[in-house]
């Protein structure tokens, strides 16, 4: 009797070597913070089929767009883990294989955005934040509408680029120079200036 439990005991614990180690062969998955470092901004003429990237040449009001591209830093975090699943007692890898996806924490992720253009005759600043929208979900918004939604979904600006278009066009100086500001939850500016735009 003891004979034939301690056999069954035996057949138990083999299989439950070989059903919980990770038969899938995955890599373990990595912690990485998503570190938000700086701008790459460019400039558009949308009045094409394609976009065009604007140089010295004239562009029309109705026509301008800028997008922006948050640049990050992948900063990992030290992790632990067994290759024993003790939780599933060694069964649940017979029916299923998956690996588990890396994940991205951000700490200190996009709070605003602010335009700002700057008439290059007399050096006057004003805020043109609200003469830009974007579209989210084929849906025209507003640029504070467009992060709103972001930060509900968390997405965070994450590897992603922003195509802004002007859309009020009367308080916007013929000869302007547009500062970019995004603003993150810790107070801190990441800060892109385009060249001097010539409007016709």
């Amino acid at each position: 009797m003891n004979k034939n439990l301690f056999c069954l005991f035996a057949i138990f614990f083999l299989q439950f070597l070989a059903t919980s180690c990770d038969i899938c062969d995955c890599n373990p998955a990595k912690t990485f913070e998503i570190i938000n470092k700086s701008l790459d901004v460019k400039v558009w003429d949308t009045s094409g089929f394609n976009n065009e990237e604007i140089g010295s040449q004239p562009v029309n009001k109705k026509s301008f767009g800028i997008s922006i591209l948050v640049e990050f830093e992948e900063k990992r975090i030290a992790f632990s883990t067994s290759k024993i699943n003790l939780s599933a007692l060694g069964f649940s890898a017979a029916y299923a294989c998956s690996c588990v996806p890396d994940n991205f924490i951000i700490n200190d992720p996009v709070s605003s955005i602010q335009i700002l253009a700057t008439d290059t005759n007399n050096k006057e600043v004003i805020d043109v934040t609200n003469n830009f929208t974007t579209y989210r979900f084929d849906k025209k918004v507003s640029i504070k509408e467009y992060i709103e939604t972001r930060v509900i979904n968390d997405y965070y600006f994450y590897n992603d680029i922003i195509q802004i278009d002007m859309t009020k066009y009367d308080d916007i100086p013929n000869s302007s120079v547009f500062t970019v500001k995004i603003i993150l939850k810790s107070g801190v500016e990441l800060i892109s200036e385009t060249q001097k735009i010539n409007f016709i």
